[in-house]
């Protein structure tokens, strides 16, 4: 089968892009620019120069639209242009934001957000949805039945709670593009177990928008010392109380994420995920560190 090629340019660095996103659940790194998809179609990710090819099962231009960033690049790039933080930009070369666009996909990567909750996500969360989704058939109406039943006979918390909520999560994720954002978030945090973390790392990883700062100690940190912002991170009661988007929430000034959306606006998951590489890589040979992570922990 021919490869499926679509054009991210150049300077667009696969590995360093899959490292932070969720959806690296779902794939296993083989070697540098190499990804082999493990759970649900089986096939092979490559970067060739400046292009982003596919081969195998389950390859559509919208899924690598999705992998090379070009859902949101000239968005999320623009602002810190044009606010003068361009150099947010060249902390690290390459780096997108990887988000599923395909909608089994964007389950297996709201699945992998669930149950990254307080608990590593090299360590845990891939081993868990490979025990989870690992052999079913995607295509199956059973899905959910069957990765639900595996999910509670695991004894940590993480897999219960996503046994428990898999049936309306499919439901809410599934209405991503079909309901407007607010809407989106607030059906989000209205499932038990979903706070604003969970909820904006899912808006974000499911291409949904990048107007959003999922919140957690390295996005606290890379905002006091790089940003000169400083705020608490919202809880969901204050979310629902505010109106659950950040862009119309009548408090967002209130709590961080509030506060570097309205700096950052369509940059700001950007800006998460720049915190989040510099939190786990630090800015001193983050290229060996990243390597080592990648072998250690994605394979």
């Amino acid at each position: 089968m021919p490869a499926l090629c679509v054009s991210v340019g150049e300077d667009f660095n696969l590995d360093l892009t899959m490292y932070p996103s969720f959806l690296s659940s779902i794939y296993d790194f083989e070697k540098p620019g190499y990804w082999v998809r493990r759970i649900g179609f089986k096939h092979l990710l490559v970067q060739q120069g400046g292009e982003l090819c596919c081969s195998g099962d389950g390859c559509s231009h919208r899924l690598l639209h999705g992998i090379g960033g070009l859902w949101c690049w000239s968005d999320c790039i623009s602002i810190l242009r044009d606010s003068g933080f361009n150099w947010l930009l060249e902390l690290y070369p390459g780096l997108r934001i990887a988000a599923a666009l395909e909608p089994v996909d964007r389950i297996l990567v709201s699945s992998a957000v669930v149950l990254s909750a307080n608990t590593s996500y090299a360590g845990n969360v891939r081993r868990w949805m490979k025990l989870i989704f690992g052999g079913l058939d995607l295509k199956e109406s059973s899905l959910l039945v069957e990765a639900a039943s595996t999910a509670e006979k695991l004894t940590s918390p993480q897999p219960r709670l996503l046994a428990r909520i898999l049936p309306e999560l499919r439901d809410v994720v599934l209405k991503v593009g079909e309901v407007s954002l607010e809407t989106l978030r607030k059906r989000l945090l209205s499932i038990k177990g979903v706070g604003p973390k969970i909820a904006d790392a899912i808006i974000l990883f499911t291409g949904a928008s990048s107007m959003v700062a999922p919140g957690d100690r390295h996005l606290t940190r890379f905002a006091r010392y790089y940003l000169g912002l400083t705020g608490k991170l919202a809880s969901k009661n204050m979310c629902l109380k505010g109106g659950a988007w950040c862009r119309t929430c009548s408090i967002s000034r209130q709590c961080l994420q509030g506060l570097i959306v309205a700096s950052f606006s369509a940059g700001a998951g950007l800006v998460q995920t720049i915190s989040y590489v510099h939190g786990r890589l630090g800015t001193t040979s983050w290229r060996e560190k990243l390597y080592r992570e990648l072998e250690a922990f994605y394979r």
